[in-house]
């Protein structure tokens, strides 16, 4: 196979050459129905998204071949590469979260089926300060928006203590593996409440 046709253009799939930072996952995945499901890149490619220019190794799709999730590396973590190689070879964008532009290196986007941007989950030893109606609040996980764009979720440092109408919380959970920033313990209203 060649390349796979889609709504973000002609993708080449990973060929399995042998590469050491490569991960063994099928090149082209496809759901049940023989919709596309993901694509792993030969080579990281920069793509067109609704929601803007960003490097992608790794695509998922939605059912009707809208994007779902990209990774802009995804190779695999082990004794030939570690998670510093990696890291140090991952883009910055920025994003704009609760009015302020925040300059993030992503290890996955997740798009609403919209193509809007639905969660951003940062890399092992990133973190970002992030403005909430709640408060000022340091996540090392990422953040989750509304479609309309408004916080839906974060995940803050241990020890963070958000003060509400109902007395003060510390909203933290520990999660031995969390891949994924959306659903979050700090989780708010459209209209920026706090949800208790």
């Amino acid at each position: 196979m060649n390349t796979v046709n889609t709504k973000y253009g002609e993708l080449r799939p990973y060929s399995g050459a042998s590469d050491y930072r490569k991960k063994y996952r099928f090149a082209v995945d496809y759901y049940n129905d023989g919709s596309l499901r993901s694509v792993y890149l030969d080579e990281p490619e920069i793509l067109e998204f609704p929601a803007g220019r960003f490097q992608t190794e790794l695509i998922t799709f939605y059912e009707d071949g809208n994007v779902k999730r990209i990774f802009p590396l995804y190779g695999q973590i082990s004794a030939y590469w570690s998670i510093e190689e990696e890291v140090e070879n991952a883009p910055y964008y920025d994003f704009n979260v609760s009015g302020d532009t925040l300059r993030i290196r992503p290890q996955c986007i997740y798009f609403y089926p919209s193509g809007k941007i639905r969660a951003v989950t940062l890399w092992p030893g990133d973190e970002i300060v992030v403005t909430t109606t709640a408060g000022i609040v340091k996540t090392r996980l990422g953040f989750e928006l509304y479609e309309s764009g408004s916080l839906r979720s974060i995940e803050p440092v241990y020890g963070t203590v958000i003060k509400t109408s109902k007395g003060d919380i510390k909203p933290y959970k520990y999660r031995p593996v969390m891949m994924h920033a959306e659903n979050a313990t700090l989780k708010f209203e459209e209209n920026g409440n706090v949800i208790i």
